[in-house]
Parts: structure tokens; C-alpha cells; sequence
């Protein structure tokens, strides 16, 4: 008896939904994308016979939100029998539009900074702010400086825009921002890990800053090649004198070839390195055959060269 009384209900439900009209139009789910700069009826709901605007679209490249209210309203004014489901109905709207970044404005800026007594290596800082303008499809892609100041003694500027030429959509844009001067400096072309060693493929030349650029910063590439790294380096960064050293040709307790210089005549011993050493470093070295210390210079890897005289110092045994 239970099951034939839900039977029922359920049948009455679906005899009542299938009496319900179904409202004429919906709202559009996806994000509408217009090209021009009106929003047409068609663009906010499907299953309308008419296509004239109803909104302003947003700039190009912009988005705008179009609420419940609005469509309420919109819906009302032209004559729709479209209702709200829920209360967080909603419309996204974008204009598509053509974007000149930094890559589209910097030049041109550089051409006016130049123009004014800036040099074209300077580097142009506009500080956290990012250059964008947006224009319409139709509208030509080109961006002129309508107006530039400039203070070479401090390098601050502040410069007009003007992108779009003559199309009713073009855009006009106001940016300030620094030139700082350069100089030219070895960087890396990658990271260099702690004890490496740098090579020629490594090495590129860069434009830096001149207020980044400290005096002990290496300014001659030949300079960096064969040293290695006392901490990690960073790419396309330039090396400080502080952060690197020779390379090490002798590692502490290796086994090296001692060199003993008389005159003419050479004579080699077995030892091992009490310490580490880059070429013509002077290190100690233990004489393994007399178990003796001695100083000699590094001259090649795992190679230590002795002279008689004042370089010859036995020292205690460990």
C-alpha cells in the first residue's frame, strides 16, 4: 500500500514538471566574449530572437560582472520571460582586445630617453610598475611618446603615451620611472656550484648597473676562467674577487710529487700535503721516505716544487 502511495506522488510530480513551461531563454553559462563595444542581448541569454545592445562593454581586455539586478532589469526592459534560479545568477562579460606590453613600449621609450641625452646601454627602470595597453581589435598596434621629461642628473623621467593612432579606442597612458647607466661586466651563464670550477663556456658579457657594479667585482673575463667557486654563484650575476679563488691543484692529505731544485739537476720524493694550495701557493708537504715537513710551491696538480736555501725548512715531525 506504501509503494503504490509513492507511485503516485511521483507521478503527480512529473505530470506537474511536465506542465511547467520551460522559461524561453537562459542565461549564457561560459564567459561572453565580445569584440566591440557594446553587449548585445544574444551575448547574455540563448533563445532570443533580437540582437540589439543592451550594455557598454568593459575596455578592451577587461572583464565585468553583469548581477542579478541587472539582468532582472535587462530582462524586464525587453520583454523576456527569463527568471532568476538563484540569487548568484551572474554574466561574465570580457571585450577581447590586443595588448602592447613592455616588450611593444620600452623601445620606443629608449629611442625618446636617447633622443633626450640618455645613452641607448642605459637601463630603463619603471620600479614594480608593469606597462600594459590595451586596444581595441581593429585598432593599429603602435605606440608613439607624445611627451617626455627628463633629468639627466638624476635620470628620473616621466613620459606620455600615445597607442592606437587615430581609432576612436586608442589609449593615451603616463609612466615615470629611472635610467640608471651601465657598464659592461662578465656574468654567468648559469649557476656555479661551491668548489667548481669556471669555464669560458660559462662566462657571457652583460650591461650592469653601475650602482650594483662594487670595485671588486671582476671586470676581465680571462680573469674568471680556471677559478673556482668559495660559494654558490648565481646566474647572470657578476662574480665579486671575495667569491672565488684558484683552483686547488693540491688537496689536503694527497698524495704529491715533491720537486727538489739544485741548480740544474732535479730530483723527485713521494709526500703527502699537510694542507691545500692553488698554483703558487706555498704549502707544507710531508716527506713520507724522512717523515720530515717541508715547504714547497704548488707548480702543477699533485705537484709541489722544493729549492734549496731559505724555502727549505724542516720542520718537527706530526
Amino acid at each position: 500500500m506504501k509503494s503504490f502511495a509513492l507511485l503516485i506522488v511521483f507521478l503527480f510530480a512529473a505530470i506537474v514538471a511536465a506542465a511547467t513551461p520551460a522559461p524561453a531563454q537562459s542565461l549564457r553559462t561560459d564567459v561572453v566574449m565580445v569584440e566591440g563595444d557594446l553587449v548585445r542581448l544574444s551575448d547574455i541569454f540563448d533563445g532570443v530572437a533580437t540582437d540589439r545592445p543592451v550594455l557598454r562593454a568593459p575596455a578592451p581586455g577587461r572583464r565585468v560582472s553583469v548581477e542579478i539586478q541587472q539582468l532582472i532589469e535587462i530582462a524586464r526592459a525587453n520583454g523576456l520571460s527569463w527568471r532568476p534560479q538563484t540569487r548568484f545568477d551572474r554574466v561574465l562579460v570580457e571585450r577581447m582586445g590586443k595588448t602592447l606590453d613592455q616588450n611593444d613600449i620600452l623601445p620606443v621609450l629608449r629611442r625618446a630617453l636617447v633622443a633626450e641625452g640618455a645613452r641607448a646601454a642605459d637601463e630603463i627602470d619603471l620600479g614594480s610598475r608593469s606597462i600594459a595597453i590595451s586596444l581595441p581589435l581593429d585598432a593599429p598596434a603602435d605606440v608613439e611618446v607624445r611627451q617626455i621629461q627628463y633629468d639627466r642628473a638624476t635620470g628620473r623621467f616621466m613620459a606620455t603615451l600615445h597607442a592606437g593612432g587615430s581609432h576612436a579606442g586608442a589609449q593615451r597612458a603616463t609612466i615615470q620611472g629611472r635610467v640608471f647607466a651601465t657598464a659592461r661586466l662578465p656574468v654567468l651563464r648559469r649557476s656555479i656550484a661551491v668548489g667548481e670550477t669556471i669555464r669560458a663556456t660559462d662566462i657571457e658579457m652583460a650591461q650592469v648597473r653601475e650602482d650594483n657594479a662594487r670595485r671588486d667585482l671582476i671586470s676581465n673575463p680571462d680573469k674568471l676562467i680556471g677559478l673556482t667557486a668559495r660559494q654558490r654563484l648565481r646566474e647572470r650575476e657578476p662574480v665579486r674577487e671575495i667569491d672565488v679563488r684558484p683552483a686547488t691543484l693540491v688537496a689536503r692529505n694527497a698524495h704529491v710529487t715533491i720537486v727538489l731544485q739544485i741548480g740544474n739537476l732535479s730530483l723527485t720524493a713521494q709526500g703527502r700535503a699537510v694542507e691545500e694550495g692553488a698554483k703558487g701557493d706555498t704549502v707544507r708537504v710531508l716527506n713520507t721516505t724522512s717523515n720530515r715537513q717541508i715547504e714547497g710551491v704548488v707548480v702543477a696538480p699533485d705537484t709541489v716544487a722544493v729549492t734549496l736555501g731559505p724555502r727549505v725548512a724542516a720542520l718537527a715531525p706530526q
